[in-house]
């Protein structure tokens, strides 16, 4: 014997039953998606960055003038590091420079020195003005430091007329004039010297 109403009954409880299951599992699936894209980056960055910190800065150099750069790379911004995660082949930090008012650019890679940590970047501005500069020790991102006026380059010392006597440059007509007075001396001395010699002679012609 068939009961068609307690079938239809059985099918639609089957069915409410489904979507019920389906409407509780998703708020489930969302929370752990939300919680894989937190949980993901993080242990992805973890020791995945590093800070660049100046020995000293730059007082106004001149274009053209070679400056010696020294700075530390530190994981997390406290422990000193040479390699990547501590292991692997020595960082190559890269200094890359931009002049913000000519757009003029330049890139130079540093080199490992002294205590771990620590580099050095032999670098030279070639014009004026102020320019915006990044060290980047990759595969770490880069620090950017604080813009740099570069003044123009500093005059030659062979473009400059007289002489430098013990840290004092004397002007050319003063010059002239302590040469001159240096030769007048010489004049009276090699006049004395002929005149004493002139008086030997003599002296001795009257012994005779």
């Amino acid at each position: 014997m068939r009961y068609p109403g307690l079938l239809r009954f059985a099918k639609c409880s089957r069915r409410s039953s489904a979507r019920s299951s389906v409407r509780r599992s998703l708020p489930v699936a969302l929370l752990v998606a939300v919680l894989a894209a937190l949980v993901l980056p993080l242990g992805a960055l973890a020791g995945g960055w590093a800070v660049v910190t100046l020995d000293g800065v730059p007082q106004t150099p001149h274009a053209g003038q070679v400056l010696s750069l020294g700075f530390m790379v530190r994981q997390h911004g406290i422990t000193p590091i040479d390699a990547p995660y501590g292991q692997g082949a020595v960082l190559t930090p890269v200094l890359t420079a931009r002049n913000t008012d000519t757009g003029e650019s330049l890139t130079v890679d540093a080199r490992k020195e002294g205590a771990i940590g620590h580099f050095v970047v032999d670098v030279a501005f070639p014009s004026a003005g102020t320019w915006s500069w990044t060290i980047t020790p990759a595969p770490f991102a880069g620090t950017t430091l604080e813009p740099l006026t570069v003044a123009p380059p500093a005059p030659s010392s062979g473009s400059v007329s007289g002489a430098t006597v013990l840290g004092t440059r004397l002007p050319a007509p003063l010059l002239l004039r302590v040469g001159g007075l240096g030769l007048l001396l010489l004049a009276l001395l090699l006049a004395a010297m002929s005149r004493r010699h002139l008086l030997g002679r003599r002296f001795v012609f009257r012994s005779r």
